[in-house]
């Protein structure tokens, strides 16, 4: 009975996890550049947990996650300190905690005309950060900035071999956990000036989930609560 309980347990939580991705998907819908996170189950016999003389029960547990890096659409802007990535690569990012990485290009002009994220950090070119200080700014579609016709440096475009060492911190950024998979060349990439990348979250299909994850979670509260129920009797008939 205890391996039972445990089972049902596990597959309750696993479900409130998964409840939980979704939801953050879903709020960061209207992100730019977001990338959606999807979860990694395992399947488990319950004597690798519970040891038990009774056959071996399986269930379900979240094992990793990791972040869906699929290619969004662009949205059009006609701004143009919003830059786009069609293809691979991520912009990169001076920020106090160091190097980050984004695909979010919904760029801006600080107070010393240096291009920044709206966070206020440094967007970086190849030589470092990018001051554009003129009316006229075009950003062609290898990256180079051109000020009043001159050129003024480089968007610095970063890639890298496994995309699994890039974890997310939050507002559109990704850190490089693994000094090893270093910077690399994007092998296929196009900038675009007056366009950002939107989020990569397919609404309708995290709401489809999200329904069947909650009726699932539902299923196993249900039972839970027909264990304890069930138990309560057991005591009261114990006392009597």
């Amino acid at each position: 009975m205890i391996k039972g309980i445990y089972d049902v347990v596990t597959g309750a939580v696993a479900q409130e996890k998964k409840l939980a991705v979704i939801a953050n998907n879903l709020a960061n819908a209207q992100s730019a550049g977001f990338k959606a996170t999807r979860l990694i189950f395992e399947a488990l016999e319950s004597d690798a947990v519970v040891p038990s003389d009774s056959p071996p029960t399986t269930f379900v547990a979240v094992f990793d996650s990791f972040t869906d890096f699929a290619h969004a659409a662009s949205v059009e802007t006609g701004n143009r300190m919003d830059v786009a990535i069609q293809g691979d690569g991520f912009f990169s990012v001076n920020t106090p905690d160091g190097l980050r990485y984004t695909r979010n290009g919904q760029f801006t002009l600080d107070s010393e005309k240096r291009l920044v994220t709206s966070d206020g950090f440094p967007v970086m070119g190849e030589g470092g950060g990018l001051t554009l200080d003129g009316t006229d700014i075009r950003i062609e579609s290898d990256g180079s900035v051109f000020v009043d016709r001159i050129a003024a440096g480089k968007l610095k475009v970063v890639d890298f071999k496994d995309k699994r060492s890039l974890q997310p911190v939050g507002r559109g950024f990704f850190v490089n956990t693994n000094p090893a998979n270093g910077e690399t060349a994007p092998e296929r990439y196009v900038v675009r000036q007056g366009a950002y990348e939107a989020s990569n979250v397919e609404v309708v299909k995290e709401m489809v989930e999200m329904m069947a994850t909650l009726r699932a979670y539902e299923s196993y509260s249900k039972v839970i609560q027909s264990v304890n129920d069930m138990y309560g009797r057991l005591i009261d008939v114990a006392r009597s």
